[in-house]
């Protein structure tokens, strides 16, 4: 296992602070949950989740910030 030095984990903490997550970073995410958990389709278009079921009823998910 790979232990981490004081210097590296102060490092990996500034990292993690500085990281800005996207819309499209949340919709990524998210998009992999639907296929698993729902039948039909999904695709990621910019901001936002389309999901179609199988029997055509259309979804939208978007991201905001708030």
């Amino acid at each position: 296992m790979n232990t981490l030095t004081d210097n590296n984990t102060q490092n990996l903490s500034y990292n993690e602070e500085n990281v800005r997550v996207s819309a499209e970073d949340v919709i990524a995410a998210l998009k992999p949950l639907v296929d698993e958990y729902f039948l039909g389709c999904c695709s990621c278009e910019g901001d936002a989740l389309l999901y179609t079921s199988p029997e055509g009823e259309r979804f939208a998910v978007k991201a905001v910030a708030l």
